[in-house]
């Protein structure tokens, strides 16, 4: 009959013989191994749960980098997404500034066209021309080319005016409606009604680009 003899067991290790006894000298080698056993299953155990650890710690680790990239290329995205907006806001803004630039000036000179209408010819010319004199600097001698057909009606109003120069009114077969031309020892001036809105119109569009140039530079 066989017999077994168990001398150790736990849920990792068991030893047992088929002596009914351990020999004395045997003893003390038998502590020995179950002590050395002991420790080898605290270290595996060690290992296993350092090992399971630093995978928790590992895969913990890959989420929060994946996490900042992710966070990074996402700032990234919208940064250039902002960008590109504003700068399409911008253009649109200009684009509407210039339309609406150029709907001022066309009003402007518009109404200046209707309320000219409403006047005589001879009126607006004189009036025209009244304001050409004052930029002949210094005063002198002008003489004052006119449609013939409003030669003697301008003629006429000037003369009831208090003009700071002489004044020779001519006609000019090569002039027609609303033009006129001064001219002095300075030279000529263009002073017709047509002349003088496309200059006030410039002059519009430069004042208005003025000011909105620091606008422009913010945005």
């Amino acid at each position: 009959m066989s017999y077994l003899l168990t001398l150790h067991q736990d849920a990792a290790l068991t030893l047992a013989t088929t002596d009914r006894t351990v020999p004395a000298p045997q003893v003390q080698a038998l502590e020995t191994a179950l002590e050395l056993a002991a420790s080898l299953q605290a270290l595996t155990a060690s290992a296993r749960d350092a090992a399971a650890q630093a995978q928790q710690v590992a895969r913990e680790q890959g989420h929060r980098d994946g996490y900042v990239v992710g966070l990074a290329q996402a700032r990234e995205e919208v940064a250039v997404q902002l960008a590109a907006a504003l700068q399409s806001l911008a253009q649109q803004h200009q684009h509407q500034r210039e339309e609406l630039r150029g709907a001022l000036v066309t009003l402007a000179t518009a109404l200046v066209r209707c309320m000219a209408a409403a006047l005589a010819p001879e009126q607006v010319v004189t009036a025209l021309a009244q304001q050409a004199f004052e930029q002949v600097v210094p005063p002198q001698p002008v003489r004052l080319r006119l449609p013939p057909d409003l030669l003697e009606p301008v003629r006429a109003l000037l003369a009831r005016c208090d003009l700071p120069m002489p004044v020779q009114c001519v006609p000019d077969a090569e002039l027609h409606g609303l033009d006129c031309i001064v001219e002095s020892q300075a030279g000529a001036l263009l002073a017709g009604l047509d002349t003088v809105l496309a200059s006030a119109a410039q002059r519009i569009e430069a004042t208005q680009r003025q000011m909105s140039a620091p606008s422009a530079q913010v945005a």
